[in-house]
């Protein structure tokens, strides 16, 4: 529902391509997610997006931030890629939980949170 694969990843900015619509993101819930900061593309230090993993752990992703469509991109990007590697979104989602509170690659990973539905994620991250 919310993957996109026909787009060449290697262009930076191809998970910017990818549109939900608002009904699938209320349908989607709850979910827990990860808040991760960094770089943004004014240069300011804030939110680049979530990972989110659906409460059965069989769907997830990342959402990105308005402020950081470059940084947001890439880990977008990199989510992806993990999935092609053969790793599920619980998989992905726990390694990210791991790196909670550790500044690596200049991130940083906030602790899980809950929402009620996947909207609520868009909003806190200002993808919408």
């Amino acid at each position: 529902m919310f993957e996109h694969t026909s787009l060449d990843d290697a262009w930076p900015l191809a998970a910017l391509i990818d549109t939900v619509a608002v009904p699938d993101l209320v349908s989607e819930g709850p979910v827990r997610f990860l808040l991760t900061s960094g770089d943004r593309d004014d240069a300011s230090w804030g939110i680049v997006g979530a990972f989110w993993l659906s409460i059965d752990g069989e769907r997830g992703g990342f959402v990105i931030s308005a402020d950081a469509l470059w940084r947001g991109s890439e880990m977008a990007r990199c989510y992806r890629s993990a999935l092609r590697r053969g790793w599920d979104a619980e998989q992905i989602y726990r390694w990210w939980q791991g790196q909670v509170g550790a500044a690596a690659g200049g991130l940083m990973v906030d602790p899980q949170q809950h929402a009620d539905t996947l909207l609520h994620v868009y909003r806190r991250v200002g993808a919408l």
